[in-house]
């Protein structure tokens, strides 16, 4: 096959795809996606049952994810420098940054001061809001909610709802024995 008889051929195969996600789900997606399966890349990644990762995602070092996690587009998730653990049933939004290494006073001082690093974990049924930084040695708790565009530079505990650059506490989660949930904003 010729590179322009290949060219074709993928020409052909891209306009199928795209006309067909077009039609069922009416979305037009960057070109990896119609190749590259989410579901496919969590498992190469080691990731848990049922977690997706689409292909625009950038995944760096050791990250660890629990099942039933969705991550979405043009998501950075760095643990390059220390552990990245997500949690079951999580969201992270497009967009979200997830760092465990800080290079700012590195180069702030002219590289006196060393890189910071740390672990970051965000525990079960948590959602990063979409477009969030979250830094190096930050813990986010169960059942939390991040607002999108947050910095999370600091510890979220269990069922809290933080929002803001950097982010503060904006209410808490509740969670019935029924698994029923309710947002109380302060």
């Amino acid at each position: 096959m010729t590179d322009k008889e290949f060219e074709i051929q993928f020409d052909n195969m891209m306009r199928r795809r795209r006309d067909e996600m077009r039609e069922k789900y009416n979305r037009v997606l960057p070109s990896g996606e119609y190749i590259f399966n989410r579901f496919d890349k969590a498992p190469y990644l080691n990731c848990g049952e049922g977690s997706s990762i689409y292909d625009s995602s950038v995944v760096m070092g050791d990250v660890i994810v629990g099942d039933k996690v969705w991550i979405g587009p043009y998501t950075l998730l760095d643990g390059s420098a220390a552990e990245l653990r997500i949690g079951n049933f999580v969201s992270i939004d497009s967009g979200v940054m997830i760092y465990t290494h800080d290079s700012t006073k590195h180069y702030v001082s002219g590289g006196i001061e060393p890189f910071q690093k740390g672990k970051v974990t965000i525990g079960d049924c948590t959602v990063i809001g979409t477009s969030t930084m979250v830094g190096c040695n930050v813990s986010i708790g169960n059942h939390c909610v991040v607002g999108a565009n947050s910095f999370v530079n600091k510890d979220v505990p269990d069922n809290t709802i933080v929002a803001g650059i950097p982010a503060r506490k904006i209410g808490y989660v509740v969670v019935a024995e029924d698994g029923a949930v309710e947002f109380i904003y302060e």
